[in-house]
């Protein structure tokens, strides 16, 4: 996915963007409207160097959002389940199996905090900016582009 988005805040090398939804976000899913939403911020990794207030573009990839959902949901899950195996089988009581359980949970929980705040300082999930649309100097084609425009509109 390429969409174009506007920089709200940049900080070394991430940067919120804000998203307006059209028509093809329906189907992508990427960026996580909600229902009756038009604008979503996100944080991408700023390759490109923009600063607030410019027009970027900004690809993500589709794939990542396994990874984050392996992450967020099943992580905590397997945790919990190790607590339960190691209370149940190891200890033989019921009563080390629910509290291990619970620590199991918690810990996987603290590790998806953890990994959340050491990918946003990173790449995150695939969110960059790869191009600034506004505020980049002009290249010699469109300086030519814009001269032909020119005197185009005093020929007619």
């Amino acid at each position: 996915m390429r969409e174009e988005a506007t920089v709200v805040r940049a900080t070394g090398r991430i940067a919120v963007l804000r998203i307006e939804k059209k028509p093809a976000c329906e189907g992508c899913k990427v960026c996580a409207f909600k229902a009756g939403q038009s604008t979503v911020k996100v944080k991408a990794f700023n390759r490109a160097g923009a600063k607030a207030g410019d027009r970027v573009i900004v690809a993500a990839e589709k794939d990542r959002r396994a990874l984050a959902s392996f992450i967020v949901y099943i992580l905590p899950v397997l945790l919990a389940g190790a607590g339960v195996a190691v209370g149940a089988l190891a200890l033989g009581s019921e009563l080390w199996a629910a509290l291990l359980c619970l620590a199991g949970a918690a810990l996987g929980f603290a590790a998806v905090f953890g990994l959340d705040k050491l990918l946003a300082k990173t790449r995150g999930f695939g969110m960059e900016v790869v191009g600034i649309v506004c505020g980049q100097p002009p290249t010699e084609a469109s300086e030519n582009l814009n001269k032909e425009n020119e005197q185009d509109g005093k020929n007619v």
